[in-house]
C-alpha cells in the first residue's frame, strides 16, 4: 500500500516536472502574463514601448546676446588738417607745428626777402670728411640745423656703394641775385621761365637756396644739372630712402603745375621724418602738404 502511494507521488511529481519543462522551453505565456478581456477572453499581447531616455546636458544655459548699437565715427572738422585730408582721400595727416621752421613756404609767390640763416654749417662736399664745421669755409654751406641729417643722408649713399656730391646749398640774396641773371642769360629768357611757364631758376627772395633748408645732391660734379640725373644710381638710392633722413624730392616729374619750377630730380629739401613720409607716401609736394593745414 505504501509502495503503491509513493510511485503515485513520483509520477504526479514527474508530470509535473515536465510541464514545468515544456513551458520553459516553448516560452509560451502563462496565466498570470496573459491579459484578459472583461468576457474572460485572452488580449493579444502589447508590444511593450520603451520611454525615451531623457537628454542630459551639462552645458550651461545660452544667454541671449544683444549686438550693441554701432558707434558712429565722428566727422572730422571739414576746416582742420583731417578735414582737409579726408576729402581728398588722403589718409589722416601729422600732428605738426606748420609754424615751425622745416616748413617754411618759400617759392614764386612766397618771397623770404633778404632773409639769411643764424648760424650756417660747412660740409666737405664729398663726404670724404664727415665733420661738421661752423666757421666760415671753402665747403658747401647749409643751415645748421639740418647739417647731421643731410651728413647721415649722404653717408648712407656712400655705404650703399655709390658716390656722393653735395652740387649746391646755401646761396645768399645776393649770390641768387647773380645766379638769376646768370642762367637768365644763358637761356634766352628774363623771366627765370620756360616756355611752359615752369621756373627753370628763382628770382633772389624767392629761392629755397636762400632759405638753406636743401641741397642738391648729384653723383659726381655736374657743371650741369638736369632731368638726366635721374637715371643715376645715385639718385635712384636717395629717392628710395630720402624720407628716413627727413628729406623729399622738392620739385617732382608731374608736379611742375603746382610747384611752379621745372623737374629737378637732385634738388632735395629738409621738412623732418614725420612730414617727409607723409609726403613721400601720398605723393605730395609741400605746397600740397602746407594746404592741408590751411596754409596757402
Amino acid at each position: 500500500m505504501k509502495r503503491g502511494l509513493r510511485i503515485s507521488f513520483g509520477l504526479i511529481l514527474l508530470l509535473l516536472f515536465g510541464a514545468y519543462a515544456y513551458f520553459s522551453i516553448t516560452g509560451g505565456p502563462t496565466a498570470a502574463s496573459v491579459p484578459t478581456t472583461p468576457d474572460g477572453g485572452q488580449q493579444a499581447p502589447v508590444a511593450a514601448t520603451a520611454a525615451p531616455a531623457p537628454v542630459v546636458s551639462d552645458a550651461a544655459p545660452i544667454a541671449a546676446v544683444e549686438t550693441p548699437e554701432p558707434t558712429a565715427e565722428p566727422t572730422p572738422d571739414p576746416n582742420s588738417p583731417a578735414g582737409r585730408a579726408a576729402a581728398l582721400g588722403l589718409p589722416t595727416p601729422p600732428e605738426i607745428d606748420v609754424n615751425s621752421w622745416e616748413f617754411t613756404l618759400v617759392n614764386g609767390d612766397h618771397s623770404i626777402g633778404e632773409y639769411a640763416p643764424e648760424q650756417l654749417a660747412y660740409l666737405d662736399q664729398t663726404l670724404t670728411y664727415t665733420d661738421v664745421q661752423t666757421t666760415p669755409s671753402d665747403r658747401i654751406a647749409v643751415d645748421a640745423r639740418i647739417a647731421d641729417a643731410l651728413v647721415a643722408f649722404g653717408l648712407g649713399c656712400k655705404d650703399a656703394g655709390l658716390p656722393v656730391y653735395l652740387s649746391s646749398g646755401y646761396r645768399s640774396y645776393k649770390d641768387q641775385q647773380a645766379n638769376f641773371i646768370r642762367v637768365c642769360n644763358n637761356n634766352g629768357v628774363s623771366d627765370g621761365k620756360d616756355s611752359n611757364g615752369h621756373y627753370i631758376t628763382m628770382p633772389a627772395g624767392c629761392s629755397e637756396h636762400q632759405l638753406a633748408l636743401c641741397c642738391d645732391i648729384t653723383d659726381i660734379y655736374r657743371p650741369i644739372k638736369n632731368a638726366e640725373i635721374e637715371k643715376t644710381e645715385t639718385f635712384q638710392w636717395l629717392r628710395e630712402h630720402c624720407a628716413a633722413f627727413g628729406f623729399v624730392v622738392r620739385f617732382p616729374s608731374g608736379k611742375e603745375d603746382i610747384t611752379n619750377v621745372m623737374y629737378e630730380p637732385f634738388h632735395f629739401r629738409y621738412v623732418g621724418t614725420e612730414a617727409a613720409n607723409y609726403m613721400m607716401q601720398n605723393d605730395l609736394v609741400l605746397e600740397e602738404f602746407l594746404a592741408l593745414y590751411g596754409v596757402e
